[in-house]
């Protein structure tokens, strides 16, 4: 997966090889568009169609990450799987934990947002930018802050195009 981090990595990649490299490696992408610059720490990585992840988000990857359908991603967001337990006064950074992270459908989080361990994003909800978010959002809200809080609720019903 190294190497295919590194190559995908590159703004000479196009986004359909892009995609196709990161398939070959494991991730379950097809549908997605990934610009340069992303870093995927491990292959356990879904993304449904139309979703889109901008330049330098980083997947830290060492537990599954699953992005919904639809699903709008910042420049420069993270998504973080591990943590560590708190340890004892002569070493607070103790037995390392990973914990899954799961975006709902239609979601958008803002650049530079930061999605720690075993958070759930629910559906159609917004993320805003340098948010940081340590516990589950309910579906269809305004997040923003760090830690995140709903600013507001959000229309639920689907747009008509």
């Amino acid at each position: 997966m190294r190497f295919v981090t590194i190559v995908q990595a590159s703004a000479f990649v196009p986004v359909w090889l892009r995609v196709l490299l990161l398939m070959a490696a494991g991730a379950k992408v097809w549908g997605a568009g990934i610009c340069s610059g992303c870093h995927f720490g491990g292959k356990d990585v879904t993304m449904g169609l139309g979703t889109f992840v901008n330049r330098g988000v980083l997947f830290d990857g060492t537990a599954p990450i699953t992005l919904g359908r639809q699903v709008a991603v910042g420049h420069r967001a993270q998504f973080i799987t591990s943590t560590h337990e708190i340890g004892p006064s002569s070493g607070r950074g103790g037995r390392v934990v990973d914990r899954p992270i799961v975006v709902g459908d239609g979601c958008w989080i803002g650049a530079g947002a930061i999605i720690l361990p075993g958070v759930t994003v629910g559906d159609g909800c917004v993320i805003g930018a340098g948010t940081v978010v340590t516990r589950d959002c309910e579906p269809n809200g305004l997040y923003a802050g760090s830690p995140a809080r709903r600013v507001r609720d959000l229309d639920p019903s689907p747009s008509v195009r």
